[in-house]
This record gives structure tokens, C-alpha cells and sequence, in this order.
């Protein structure tokens, strides 16, 4: 992905930190009129998604970590934009640059969760904004918001 200047970047860098970058997908999932699924974890509440792997689509990687997360499944349907959010973690002590997809998808179903340290949680959309914890997920809300005003 291109800084490009329709993509916005959330974040601050820390100097003297190198930064990996990290292509992800992020699913933006409606339950009712205004419910977002949203994936509960020890350190907050985020979009469903991440990391793509080798050769996976944004599409397949909503998808995959969809049903690692949080038991959805998913039918992607559109981009609904592309932002970059700059993060640490201190779990890996790195840096990263998230280049980001966000896509609007289709709840099919739900199944059993495999990754234990998330928990699926249904937000309002206002509800969804205050919570995320990172501004780019705040962002993409705010997107459907418009899209679907």
C-alpha cells in the first residue's frame, strides 16, 4: 500500500525504533442496524482481522481471523477504505507500520472460537468509536457511518 493521500495515518512513530511493516484486513461486521462485532482481548477492543499472510488476500485474511477470533463467518463484500496505523508492541517488541483494509462483510454464521484470548462482543456504532482502541478502527466505523447515512 501507497501513502497515498487519501490514506491517512493514525499514530506517532517513536525515533530510533525501526519499523516493520505489516499488511492486515479488517472486518467491519453488522448483526442488527447498528451492532458491530467487535473482538474483546486483555488489552482492549478491536476490529476483527490482522496480519495477512504469505499470498492471502485482504478478503481471505477477514475471513481467517474472523473465525479465529471471534466463531464468524463471513462473506467480504466491499473495501470500504485503507488507512495506516503506526503501533509498538510490547509483546514483540517492535514497531510496526499496519497498512490496513477495511471491509465491509456478511455475517453467514457463527462457530466455535479457536483463539482463546478473544472474546466476540456486539457494540453500538457510537458504542464501537468510544471503545476501539486504535484510531484507525475508530476511523473505518466512522466510514460505515457515512456510507450508510
Amino acid at each position: 500500500m501507497n501513502r497515498e493521500i487519501d490514506v491517512p495515518v493514525f499514530g506517532r512513530q517513536v525515533e530510533g525504533c525501526p519499523y516493520i511493516v505489516r499488511p492486515s484486513a479488517y472486518a467491519l461486521v453488522r448483526r442488527e442496524a447498528d451492532e458491530l462485532a467487535i473482538a474483546r482481548t486483555a488489552i482492549g477492543y478491536f476490529l476483527s482481522g490482522g496480519g495477512l499472510k504469505a499470498g492471502e488476500t485482504s478478503e481471505q485474511a477477514i475471513e481467517r481471523e474472523a473465525m479465529e477470533e471471534c466463531g464468524l463467518v463471513l462473506c467480504p463484500r466491499s473495501l470500504l477504505g485503507r488507512a495506516i496505523q503506526i503501533v509498538y508492541s510490547p509483546a514483540e517488541n517492535a514497531c510496526f507500520e499496519k497498512q490496513s483494509s477495511f471491509l465491509e462483510a456478511d455475517l453467514l454464521g457463527l462457530e466455535s472460537l479457536t483463539d482463546g484470548d478473544h472474546q466476540l462482543v456486539w457494540f453500538t456504532v457510537g458504542h464501537a468509536i468510544e471503545a476501539l482502541f486504535h484510531e484507525s478502527h475508530r476511523w473505518a466505523v466512522g466510514r460505515l457511518i457515512v456510507k450508510t447515512a
